[in-house]
């Protein structure tokens, strides 16, 4: 009878540790797909953040488009013009160029008029994409931190155990000329004017017609030839405003690819005490098991602190193939998951320089393997590009 006492109060105490433990291995899985669902949504936020940008610079090029082809069909008729005014000029052609001088001189006049209103509307246009184009680089990054504390903190499948989080950077990455935002940075007025008269041109080249195809190509280097000439009044006097790009460079003038510290979000949550609501029936259950020794509380009991803390990585990337030129002129912006790694810069550089120095010093030495943890954990995402 005591052997069969002891054997039941034994397995009575296993299955109240096994509780413990499933209650952890729960309570731990939890906190896990919170800091995912933290760190993801803020990359969701910041992959339509940059798809914004890109369908700004979309309407930034179609406004100045049309500004450009009313230019350029200015300059032609004050070409043509003045073509027409030197045949006036000699006997031969004068009978016929006198006639067409005053049927284009009117035109001529009307299609400047409505380059000046179409230059005015192009002007409010862009002075508000170009506000727009700030909002989003400043706003997202904190719409991304709003997204992801909703997703770990307030959301019912998370809470509990979730209590708060937060994702960093809290605004953004830094930008190379100061400020903190999405890694954007604005391009040369030439790029939008240029890529709007290339993009008509090529227009005109892919027309499927029964018109031949030298004669598409032809006319379309014309008309690229006859926009480019409007270029440098639609260009010129801040009538456009410039369009935007990814950040070439850091402050530091290092290069800038997918995969960098810009384009990452790292999410962190912070989980009630185990001690609240179902949570207590595992901690009581593991402290029944543990006999009670010092209120069922050791070394490994007390890391349960280290358990209310998760973490997870996540990053926004250009999903296609194209020069960078072109990662704010497509929508394809999308957000996934990543292996978490401790960003370097987060690390203090004396700790660092510290665990150089200690190589080779005795019982010092034997510290040098936590340093190449450290270190390892400090190496940025591996670049995409």
């Amino acid at each position: 009878m005591l052997l069969s006492l002891f054997m039941a109060l034994f397995l009575i105490a296993t299955v109240y540790y096994v509780l413990g433990v499933g209650d952890a291995v729960i309570y731990r899985r939890i906190m896990q797909d919170g800091a995912d669902a933290g760190a993801h949504a803020a990359s969701v936020m910041g992959a339509k953040g940059m798809n914004l940008h890109a369908l700004l610079n979309v309407v930034m090029a179609i406004t100045a488009g049309i500004l450009l082809v009313v230019r350029s069909v200015e300059v032609l008729l004050e070409i043509v013009l003045a073509v027409l005014y030197g045949l006036a000029a000699t006997l031969f052609f004068a009978p016929k160029a006198v006639p067409l001088i005053g049927v284009l001189t009117p035109v001529e006049s009307t299609v400047e008029r409505v380059g000046d209103t179409v230059e005015q509307f192009v002007r409010v246009a862009h002075d508000a994409l170009d506000a727009a184009h700030h909002a989003v680089q400043r706003g997202y990054p904190m719409l991304a931190q709003a997204r992801a504390v909703d997703a770990m903190a307030f959301q019912e499948v998370y809470d509990p155990p979730v209590a708060g989080g937060f994702v960093v950077p809290l605004l953004g990455p830094r930008l190379p000329k100061g400020g903190r935002g999405l890694p954007v940075e604005k391009d040369d007025v030439g790029t939008l004017c240029d890529r709007a008269a290339d993009g008509l041109g090529n227009r005109l080249n892919n027309v499927s017609s029964k018109v031949p195809k030298w004669l598409l190509r032809l006319l379309g280097g014309v008309v690229s030839k006859a926009l480019r000439l409007g270029k440098r009044r639609t260009c010129a006097d801040e009538v456009v405003e410039s369009p935007r790009r990814v950040i070439e460079r850091r402050a530091d003038g290092t290069l800038v690819w997918l995969g960098h510290e810009e384009f990452q979000y790292r999410a962190y949550d912070v989980g009630r005490s185990a001690h609240e609501n179902h949570w207590q029936h595992g901690e009581q259950g593991v402290r029944i098991a543990q006999g009670g020794n010092d209120d069922g509380r050791n070394a490994s009991h007390d890391a349960h602190a280290v358990g209310r803390i998760g973490f997870a990585q996540a990053e926004y990337y250009f999903n296609g193939r194209e020069h960078k030129s072109e990662w704010l002129w497509k929508q394809r912006w999308r957000a996934r998951l990543r292996r978490f790694r401790i960003s370097r810069a987060w690390i203090p550089s004396g700790i660092l320089s510290g665990c150089s120095s200690a190589r080779g010093r005795g019982w010092i030495d034997g510290l040098t393997g936590l340093c190449d943890v450290a270190r390892d954990f400090s190496i940025n995402a591996v670049s995409a590009h």
